[in-house]
């Protein structure tokens, strides 16, 4: 089990999406820099992290703040782990504006089957809060 969004969790979701054989297709043309910050992790603070994916592989992972991200989604501490352990849908969240969306959506919509994909990626890492 890893510490939710630390650099060893980052690259155990990594894994796991890499792992996914349904990502290479659903993802296929896609590259982009996605920004991920979660905000008020009690004294942890502000953890941000970051995501380099290409036709459906995360190529690298790393903590900490990206200047030139093609997307940023961000949001409370509480929501993500809400995410992480499956009681909410974070499409839904990004509708509610329970998360904050930067980029453009219509990018997005085009590849809703591999971040429907990460995000499922996302609930499979053994996360501890």
């Amino acid at each position: 089990m890893a510490l939710f969004a630390s650099e060893e969790w980052a690259n155990k979701l990594k894994d796991e999406v890499n792992a996914d054989k349904e990502m290479p297709k659903a993802g296929k043309g896609f590259n982009a820099f996605i920004q991920f910050k979660i905000e008020g992790a009690g004294k942890r603070g502000n953890i941000p992290f970051w995501t380099h994916m290409k036709d459906g592989k995360v190529i690298e992972v790393a903590s900490g703040n990206k200047k030139d991200c093609d997307y940023t989604v961000s949001g409370d501490y509480g929501v993500w782990q809400e995410i992480v352990k499956g009681g909410l849908d974070p499409m839904q969240a990004i509708m509610v504006k329970k998360l904050t969306f930067e980029g453009n959506m219509q990018t997005i919509m085009k590849y809703i089957k591999a971040v429907n994909l990460m995000m499922e990626s996302v609930k499979r890492v053994p996360s501890e809060f």
